[in-house]
C-alpha cells in the first residue's frame, strides 16, 4: 500500500475532541485522550452539552456544567493545556458531530453508556454518533469503563479494514509518547484481508515503536481467544470486528479493565 494514496483527509485533520456530560467519567476520558494527543495537535477540547430544563430562558447564556470543571481540574493538575465549551444542547449526537467537524478534528473519544432500555449495547447517543460519522473523516473511539492509571501494556486487536486500521493507529498514538508496550494482534481471515496489507501495517507500527512494539496473530476469531490473547488492562478493537465476535461492552471482564471499539473514518459525501 503507497504511503501517498494511505493519506486520507482524517489524517489530514488533527487533535481530538472530548464529549463530556457526568464528572465521574471525566478522568478516564481525558487521560487516553492525553495519551493519544501528538506534539502537533491542538489542545484537546473538552465539549458539555446540557440538556435546556423546562424553566431555562431560550436566549440564556451558556451553561455551567460540573463535567467541564472536572476536565478543568485535571488538566490543571497535569499540565496540560485544554479548550472547553459548554452549549445547550436538545440534540447530543447531532451536537457533537456539528462540533467536532466545525473543528476540524480527526477524532471524537467517547464514553459509552447504556440505553435507558438496558436493550442495546450501542444504543442511545454512542450509536447515533458512529452512524453519523460514518461517512465523515473522523474517526470515533468509544472508550468502554476503567481508570485514568497508566497502562504498562496496551493490547489492540487490528485487520485491514477502516476500523482495524483505525484501531492499530490509535494504539501507536497512545503507546508513542509513554513507556507503554503495545502488543498487535493480527486478525486475519477476511477475504478483503492480504498479508501484504496486515504485514505493511506491522511493519509501519514498528518503525514508530521500535521495541515498543510487539505482534502476534489471533489463533481463532472469537471473543474467548479475543480476551485470552489480551490479558491486560486497555485492549482497543475495531467496530467491525467487536460486532462480529459480539463484544458486550457492559459486562467487560475485569473492573480496571478499559476497551475501547474504534470505528474509523469513512469517505466524505459527494
Amino acid at each position: 500500500m503507497d504511503s501517498e494514496e494511505s493519506v486520507t483527509a482524517s489524517e489530514r485533520k488533527r487533535g481530538l475532541i472530548v464529549p463530556v456530560a457526568n464528572p465521574e467519567g471525566v478522568a478516564p476520558l481525558l487521560s487516553i485522550a492525553f495519551a493519544a494527543h501528538d506534539g502537533g495537535d491542538p489542545p484537546v477540547r473538552v465539549l458539555a452539552l446540557v440538556r435546556r430544563g423546562a424553566g431555562a430562558a431560550a436566549e440564556a447564556a451558556a451553561p455551567s456544567s460540573s463535567a467541564i470543571a472536572a476536565a478543568e481540574a485535571y488538566a490543571l493538575a497535569r499540565g496540560v493545556a485544554i479548550e472547553t465549551r459548554a452549549v445547550w444542547s436538545a440534540n447530543p449526537a447531532l451536537d457533537i458531530i456539528s462540533h467536532a467537524s466545525a473543528a476540524g478534528v480527526a477524532w471524537i473519544a467517547l464514553g459509552y453508556h447504556r440505553a435507558v432500555s438496558g436493550s442495546d449495547a450501542m444504543g442511545g447517543v454512542v450509536r447515533e454518533v458512529l452512524a453519523r460519522a460514518k461517512s465523515m473523516p473522523i474517526n470515533v473511539a468509544v472508550f468502554v469503563q476503567g481508570t485514568d492509571h497508566p497502562f504498562e501494556r496496551v493490547y489492540a486487536a487490528f485487520d485491514s479494514s477502516p476500523d482495524g486500521q483505525a484501531a492499530l493507529g490509535l494504539a501507536v498514538r497512545i503507546v508513542r509518547g509513554s513507556r507503554a508496550k503495545l502488543r498487535a494482534l493480527m486478525v486475519s481471515g477476511r477475504v478483503e484481508d492480504t498479508g501484504d496489507e496486515l504485514l505493511d501495517m506491522v511493519h509501519d507500527a514498528r518503525k514508530q515503536l521500535g521495541r515498543q512494539f510487539h505482534s502476534d496473530v489471533l489463533s481463532e476469531r472469537s471473543l474467548g481467544q479475543l480476551f485470552k490473547q489480551t490479558p491486560g488492562r486497555l485492549l482497543i478493537v475495531g467496530r467491525s470486528f467487536a460486532d462480529e465476535v459480539a463484544m458486550p461492552l457492559d459486562e467487560v471482564p475485569g473492573r480496571d479493565r478499559c476497551v475501547i471499539v474504534v470505528q474509523g473514518a469513512g469517505a466524505p459525501e459527494e
